[in-house]
């Protein structure tokens, strides 16, 4: 079994993106407060599709094939062919897309409304919590983690409960 070679841009990629995190909960603390929380996602989400739709069309225009393929799989309907409109894709991945779209405001919004009643620290511990859920949604789909993976899970279950003891009296006030 080949050992897997993970490139330092990656590692440094990834610890860019948890550091953005991470300061985003600050922020998303202080947008709540001024404007509230609705308010707050509603513009936050509004400033992310301005940014991302010059980027989507952008793209397009550097590299056209990659907006049509076909798919030979079974469980799979080809994509329509696009031209030049980059918007225009099959029924399925329009309703994949609407599903995750639900699902994200949805988690979005609880967030900051649990972010409104409880410190930042505690949101963000909170949500990581994804860490751990994860692994063990996919024994009811069926999908196998490696050894190692639970070795990870069940460390974090218990550095986490030596770092932020859950005492009913400070935890939930």
């Amino acid at each position: 079994m080949k050992k897997q070679q993970i490139p330092l841009k990656n590692s440094l990629i990834l610890l860019l993106t948890a550091t953005i995190w991470g300061i985003a909960f600050v922020a998303q603390s202080e947008g709540g407060e001024a404007v509230g929380p609705l308010t707050f996602n509603a513009t936050r989400n509004i400033i992310g599709s301005l940014v991302l739709i010059p980027v989507i069309l952008l793209l397009n225009k550097i590299n056209p094939q990659s907006n049509s393929a076909d798919f030979t799989e079974s469980d799979r309907q080809p994509m329509a062919s696009s031209g030049s409109n980059p918007f225009s894709r099959n029924k399925t991945l329009i309703a994949g897309g609407i599903i995750c779209g639900i699902c994200l405001c949805l988690a979005s919004n609880f967030q900051q409304f649990g972010i409104q009643y409880t410190s930042v620290g505690k949101a963000g511990f909170l949500t990581a919590c994804y860490i751990i859920i994860v692994p063990i949604l996919g024994l009811f789909m069926k999908k196998k983690c490696s050894p190692f993976i639970w070795v990870a899970v069940v460390s974090i279950c218990f550095a986490s409960q030596t770092a932020f003891p859950l005492e009913r009296e400070t935890f939930w006030s």
